[in-house]
């Protein structure tokens, strides 16, 4: 008798449903990314939730402001290493849509503002994807990424000098076996 055990990160299975971008300004985009997961992945606890997402080939990606790129062992401006659950805190549905909007329409250094058309599109986008009943998350460690009092900022890997500013939220839709990545760049 064989019995083949699977290592969590292969256990559940992740596909990219869609891929949707929004142009802020020059130096800023807004990204949409849908996975589809399986209907047993929305049973499973914090921990096994992120230890899958992490260590999925799927996740591991650079971010730019003008595109991106799959890189193991990489996630945005941060080595995959050194994310844990701990680093997503669970924000309330009321506050991140709140939190996005002051994200993408506050001031950043050299950079213009928003536009309105695209202003226009985050609100929509975040009325579609923000469901009762989602559970949402902040990738913590983007507060330190983004910091301006962080002169010293020590960058985690040769790629992440390329952005100014990182913000990710993880919206999960256990109803529709869905997650959505809200992910802002700039440059």
């Amino acid at each position: 008798m064989s019995s083949k055990i699977l290592s969590l990160e292969n256990r559940f299975k992740f596909e990219v449903e869609n891929k949707y971008l929004i142009r802020l300004h020059d130096h800023g985009l807004f990204r949409l990314i849908t996975l589809n997961t399986e209907p047993e992945f929305s049973r499973v606890t914090k921990r096994i939730f992120f230890h899958s997402l992490l260590n999925n080939s799927i996740y591991q990606e650079l971010f730019f402001d003008h595109y991106s790129q799959k890189s193991e062992g990489k996630h945005g401006p941060f080595l995959i290493h050194n994310l844990t659950e701990k680093d997503f805190v669970k924000i309330a549905e009321e506050h991140i849509k709140n939190e996005i909007i002051q994200i993408v329409s506050s001031p950043k250094w050299s950079c213009p503002p928003i536009s309105k058309k695209a202003l226009t599109e985050v609100k929509s986008l975040l009325d579609i994807f923000i469901l009762q009943g989602s559970v949402s998350y902040f990738l913590e460690r983007c507060r330190d990424f983004n910091s301006s009092f962080n002169e010293s900022k020590v960058y985690e890997h040769e790629w992440s000098h390329n952005l100014s500013s990182y913000y990710e939220y993880l919206v999960h839709d256990p109803r529709n076996f869905k997650i959505h990545m809200l992910i802002m760049t700039y440059e």
